[in-house]
């Protein structure tokens, strides 16, 4: 009796043991699925430019908010409007969660027309934010040229935009202010980055660049102080911002959108305005769900944080004024469908000559 009750309170005793004790199961699934690992953020251009400071930045402040605290690399992809890194990342790369993307908004108009090189729909895409919800710029010219107004801008005949690749957010600048101009036999030399398009307009290889305010306070203020270059023409924002926040910019200078006297020209400022938010992080969507729900808090908790906007703005020279993968996707959802409207937006996106307005 006395032995039967031994080893009914010995096997008690062990049992209880082992429910107290945590399995192997559950200890490993307690481990951030980040931890110990790196993540590769694919940049669809070339090292270097406001676009890299932007995603460097980001990602610091998102390795800070993903459990695990994982390591974050880059490769850079240009080409293709966006296409080539978009593709690999979407047709090549593991679906796993550990490599993400970042890509100028310009690749917002080329999935909405339907532009060739992209292998994917944008159903096939989560948008995760951008730090930006859109950067005023401007039209630069080389000095010798003597464009220093809109009038003179117009007249002149053959200008020679030097720029990175067809459907980039600043060949899409380009060819918007020649629309809206209607300019005399525009030209385009491509293949260039950041740094080689300015170094183009000092060798006089090309005539002008239509880029980042900010950026060219940052990087090249003395352009317009001791080399002569001008300013003819600037596009504002979305917000209606121009260079009034930019002292060191040259000031006055007249909007694109004030010459957009037709409803065709209106439509399409309205359509680049509304889908021109700086640099865009996104994933596939058919990673491990609860992977991407991971990258989405993280991503809207480095927007949040004041910190992240305060480095940001001191590294661009630009106002952190972030838009969150779900506001990035609402937007999307009112660009307009109309067919006509899109036939010419696809034009003015493309390789061929700009479409008339008229």
């Amino acid at each position: 009796m006395v032995a039967r009750e031994f080893k009914a309170i010995t096997l008690g005793i062990l049992v209880l043991c082992v429910l107290a004790a945590p399995s192997r199961r559950s200890g490993a699934a307690e481990t951030p699925y980040f931890q110990g690992k790196t993540i590769t953020v694919v940049e669809a251009r070339d090292a270097g430019g406001t676009g890299s400071i932007r995603t460097q930045t980001a990602t610091k402040y998102l390795s800070k908010y993903l459990p695990g605290n994982p390591a974050i690399v880059f490769q850079f992809m240009p080409g293709g409007g966006g296409a080539i890194a978009m593709n690999h990342l979407t047709g090549v790369a593991r679906k796993d969660g550990l490599t993400i993307g970042n890509v100028s908004s310009a690749v917002f108009a080329g999935l909405l027309t339907g532009a060739p090189g992209f292998r994917f729909k944008l159903e096939d895409i989560r948008w995760l934010g951008t730090a930006t919800s859109g950067t005023p710029t401007a039209l630069v010219i080389r000095p010798g040229l003597g464009i220093d107004s809109v009038e003179k801008l117009r007249a002149y005949s053959g200008l020679r935009f030097g720029n990175r690749s067809v459907g980039h957010s600043m060949y899409v600048r380009d060819r918007l202010t020649a629309f809206v101009l209607e300019l005399k036999d525009p030209k385009w030399i491509l293949g260039y980055n950041d740094q080689e398009i300015r170094l183009a307009l000092e060798r006089g290889e090309a005539d002008a660049q239509f880029g980042g305010i900010a950026g060219h306070v940052r990087d090249v203020p003395d352009w317009f102080k001791s080399k002569g270059y001008t300013v003819p023409i600037i596009l504002k924002n979305a917000k209606g911002e121009g260079a009034e926040k930019y002292p060191l910019f040259p000031q006055g200078r007249p909007d694109v959108g004030q010459f957009a006297d037709t409803p065709m020209k209106k439509a399409m400022l309205a359509i680049y305005q509304g889908i021109n938010s700086g640099s865009v992080f996104y994933a596939p969507r058919d990673i491990p769900e609860p992977v991407l729900k991971t990258l989405i808090e993280a991503f809207n908790k480095v927007w949040r944080d004041p910190e992240w906007a305060k480095e940001h703005e001191q590294l661009t020279k630009e106002a952190a004024d972030a838009q969150t993968g779900d506001e990035l996707h609402a937007m999307l959802s009112q660009v307009p469908k109309d067919p006509k409207v899109i036939d010419v937006y696809k034009q003015l996106i493309g390789g061929g000559p700009v479409p008339s307005p008229r």
